[in-house]
């Protein structure tokens, strides 16, 4: 389902209405509480780039949770200060005990200097300002790598492979060349 409400453009995924009544029927709480978490992590992208002058072109809400489009040519600073935002939501929830496991997670993961993750954004950002593409390139590249393959040997080592799935989506990011 598409729309557009304040000249953003929402789209809808049926598949997430799916998801979520499946977890609702199988008591799977945990899984909804991640949907929630995430997506809350994704408002705080949003509240923060209105706030420092940016505007979003898109919303997604799918069942992976919220993910934001936006074209706001923001100073890399105030760019930072966004892709940063997410994480700091989780901050809070882990600082107020609130799903303190779960927000934990999400503020780990994202803060893995891994591109498209916040801070592999935030690395990417500063790269390019003091160094030339190609260097940036590679540079960012190779710490994605490294930081892709010390994942998957953690998730393999606790047997933690929910973080598996995360590191395939990862990994298809990385390979596929659109950094």
């Amino acid at each position: 389902m598409k729309f557009k409400l304040f000249d953003v453009e929402f789209e809808v995924s049926f598949l997430f209405f799916v998801i979520i009544c499946t977890a609702l029927i199988a008591n799977n709480y945990e899984f909804i509480y991640v949907l929630l978490f995430s997506s809350l992590h994704e408002l705080g992208h949003i509240v923060s780039l209105y706030l420092l002058g940016g505007k979003a072109d898109k919303i997604t809400i799918s069942f992976y949770g919220i993910g934001l489009k936006h074209s706001s040519d923001l100073p890399v600073s105030r760019e930072i200060l966004f892709l940063l935002s997410g994480i700091l939501i989780n901050l809070l929830f882990v600082m107020f005990n609130i799903k303190r496991d779960i927000n934990l997670a999400l503020l780990v993961i994202n803060a893995l200097p891994i591109y498209p993750l916040d801070m592999g954004r935030c690395l990417k950002l500063v790269l390019e300002k003091y160094f030339d593409f190609r260097i940036s390139y590679f540079f960012m590249y190779v710490l994605s790598a490294v930081a892709l393959v010390l994942l998957v040997g953690y998730s393999f080592y606790c047997k933690k492979f929910s973080l598996l799935i995360i590191s395939a989506y990862l990994a298809y990011w990385l390979f596929r060349g659109n950094l």
